[in-house]
């Protein structure tokens, strides 16, 4: 028979939530002292401290909270998560729109259309064909 120390009844209160099997392992882990599953049971009925195995959020380490099926976190860490998801969405939106509103691409753009519409121009011209405007009339 092995007695039970302060330090394994703090070890009990610490991870008590996630079972009589998880705390006998854990004390044996941190203690050295091995109890029995049925001992622990007995152990924490006589502190009053509750085995209910309880979810816990993986991101944040609440305890005894709603846990989201899609993400497996809290409601807490999930709108958090989307929020992040948002964030680098917006972000790479703007860079987009940035790169698309960029004046000096445009003007090199421009520029080049300008050198290509006058280079048409000049060979319509040069063997009488009908340029652009002149067909849509």
């Amino acid at each position: 028979m092995s007695w039970w120390t302060e330090e394994q009844d703090d070890v009990l209160r610490e991870v008590s939530f996630r079972g009589a099997a998880y705390a006998a392992a854990e004390i044996e882990r941190r203690c050295g002292v091995h109890h029995s599953v049925r001992a622990v049971e007995m152990r924490a009925s006589r502190i009053h401290c509750s085995l209910a195995v309880q979810t816990v959020c993986p991101q944040c380490g609440a305890v005894g909270v709603k846990i989201n099926r899609q993400t497996g976190m809290c409601r807490r860490c999930t709108e958090e998560y989307h929020l992040a998801q948002e964030r680098a969405f917006n972000e790479q939106l703007e860079r987009e729109r940035a790169h698309a509103e960029d004046a000096a691409d445009i003007d090199d753009v421009r520029r080049e259309r300008d050198k290509m519409r006058q280079r048409n121009s000049r060979l319509c011209r040069k063997y009488g064909l009908k340029g652009k405007r002149e067909r849509k009339r």
